[in-house]
């Protein structure tokens, strides 16, 4: 052992053992759970991204071609499982005639045929024919429905949102579908079409600008293929101003001069940073970091048991001293030893929190919301930890299993039920209420070596969301570290005062 720094042969000693291993893996697998957790809940919304699809279908032949886009509401592209119904409608009843479905990621295309059976049951009314398209993300659910147009040579064609183009002679006609975004001063153009022949370009102007006076005026976006393109342009160079709403005029020009002129667009204007919110405000919920930092204290309860409580009962400390080793780096390597052991595992498990989520979604908490949370949490940990050290130094083997299970009930449980009654006896069922018990639960955690944990979750919650998670008066900063600190000193400290007058025979 006098080869081996003591601090790193007890810390491996309490890090890579089966017990302490398969601890670590639960945490991986609660990480990892929890951003499943935020996956499904994210998923379960609606609204949250938007779908674009146009859809061409030859009456004759049966032939069918879908275009399908998909951005998050950040306008990043996003994976999608995709459900689409041929429906035909009779008297308000919708009738399936087909049914596929896909993954996409983002932009995506499907060609098929319809069945002969399907295509004489078309009807010829093809107001009555629509597409449906179910689009589940892992941030929420839509569903569009288009009725298919007439496109001309017996083609027909659904899109949604519709962009419609028509020639400024009114003859002929260009469906296409898609978006206009502006994030920041980005002008972003997003259009699934089929042009009519090869070297169209797209212009942009302003929604008042019609006709070609509006042409003169617009700015070339580029060149236009089939499937879905995407242009950008700063909003300065059309003049937009970011702050009020103004619409959008799309032009087709082909090479031989003739124009196409869409419909007034609106634009979607982008908030950043509204799925990284959602991510913190799941992630921070009761069934979310709330619900598996119950379970945290545990861990270091069974560390302290095992580097002293436990080698304590069976003597194995008695004879660790008979060594030319004293009693107080035996008592400072097993303390550090378990430090460095709650750090990794509150490390091993937002590591594997943030690399899923990441994987899942695209997006993890801030960084720094990530510091203060592991902070907290691992705080929390440390000043418990300290707690059950000091506690395995005059209990050893079964009695110290009893009493701090006693003790992590009482900080997790218990002492948050006191909180509730003392609220309320002091206030009752008074408007008052509210205000006073959140109050005592924040001074409660004062007193609570596990306090940390809820100290972080409360500073993440007031930077992230002001408007809806008012000040608590009571909570300071500068109070939360000097608590966290005297948890951890001071049974630190009243530990090593027991610890070196006790009988490490029993």
């Amino acid at each position: 052992m006098s080869d081996v720094n003591p601090i790193f042969y007890d810390f491996k000693r309490a890090f890579i053992r089966p017990a302490t291993l398969v601890t670590l893996a639960v945490f991986i697998l609660v990480g990892v759970g929890l951003s499943y957790l935020v996956s499904i809940s994210l998923s379960m919304g609606a609204g949250s991204s938007y779908p674009a699809f146009l859809a061409k279908l030859d009456v004759e032949t049966g032939e069918l071609t879908m275009h399908y886009n998909i951005y998050d509401s950040e306008m990043r592209r996003t994976t999608a499982n995709v459900e689409v119904n041929l429906l035909v409608e009779e008297n308000g009843v919708y009738q399936t005639l087909k049914t596929f479905a896909f993954r996409a990621d983002g932009y995506h295309v499907v060609e098929t045929t319809l069945e002969s059976d399907i295509i004489r049951s078309l009807p010829e009314d093809t107001g009555r024919l629509l597409f449906e398209v179910r689009s589940s993300t892992p941030f929420g659910f839509n569903s569009i429905v288009a009725r298919f147009i007439k496109g001309g040579g017996g083609v027909l064609y659904a899109s949604t949102p519709l962009i419609y183009f028509s020639s400024l002679d009114g003859t002929k006609s260009v469906y296409s579908a898609g978006y206009v975004f502006l994030k920041n001063d980005e002008l972003t153009i997003s259009m699934l079409i089929e042009p009519p022949g090869d070297g169209f370009e797209l212009y942009c102007t302003f929604s008042t600008d019609t006709g070609n006076a509006g042409l003169e005026k617009a700015l070339l976006a580029g060149n236009v293929s089939t499937g879905l393109n995407v242009f950008k342009t700063n909003a300065s160079e059309l003049g937009l101003n970011a702050s009020t709403t103004t619409g959008i005029m799309l032009y087709l020009k082909n090479p031989e001069g003739l124009t196409y002129l869409s419909g007034a667009l609106p634009v979607i204007r982008i908030q950043t940073g509204i799925i990284q919110r959602r991510i913190t405000n799941i992630a921070l919920g009761t069934a979310g970091l709330g619900l598996f930092s119950q379970f945290f204290p545990i861990v270091v309860l069974y560390l302290a048991y095992t580097l002293v409580a436990k080698p304590k009962g069976i003597g194995a400390l008695e004879f660790l001293i008979a060594r030319p080793v004293t009693r107080l780096e035996v008592y400072v390597t097993r303390f550090t030893a378990g430090v460095l052991t709650a750090l990794a595992s509150t490390g091993v498990f937002f590591a594997a929190f943030n690399a899923s989520i990441f994987l899942l979604t695209g997006y993890s908490i801030e960084a720094s919301y990530t510091v203060i949370l592991f902070l907290g949490v691992a705080g929390s940990l440390i000043a418990f930890y300290s707690v059950c050290y000091m506690l395995s130094t005059v209990a050893s083997g079964g009695k110290y299993l009893a009493v701090s299970i006693i003790l992590y009930l009482f900080f997790t449980m218990i002492m948050g039920i006191l909180v509730f009654i003392l609220a309320y006896f002091m206030h009752g069922f008074t408007p008052r209420l509210v205000e006073e018990l959140q109050k005592l639960q924040y001074t409660s955690y004062y007193f609570n070596p596990l306090g940390l944990t809820s100290f972080a979750t409360y500073f993440v919650n007031r930077a992230e969301f002001p408007d809806i998670y008012a000040e608590v008066s009571v909570v300071n900063p500068y109070l939360v570290v000097a608590a966290g600190a005297a948890w951890t000193l001071v049974p630190f400290l009243l530990g090593w005062t027991l610890f070196r007058k006790a009988n490490l025979s029993r």
